[in-house]
């Protein structure tokens, strides 16, 4: 192993772990239940709708990627 090897992966099992530290803490009670809370339940987009935006992006960046570089 280099030093290269051993200093990012050092630097990777900390932001772990200060990751799961802080994970550990949970918001206080005047966070928790304010009256002007953003409704997660309701959903702007289906999930068919978020692949196909996603499918049809990738295809217009494949076509252009295509066009131009041909």
């Amino acid at each position: 192993m280099d030093l290269n090897t051993i200093f990012f992966g050092g630097l990777a099992l900390l932001s772990f772990a200060v990751f799961f530290y802080l994970g550990k803490m949970k918001a206080s009670k005047s966070q928790t239940d304010r009256e002007d809370r953003i409704n997660w339940s309701g959903r702007k987009f289906s999930f068919r709708s978020c692949i196909t935006i996603a499918l049809a992006f990738f295809l217009i960046l494949y076509f252009l990627n295509f066009f131009i570089l041909s």
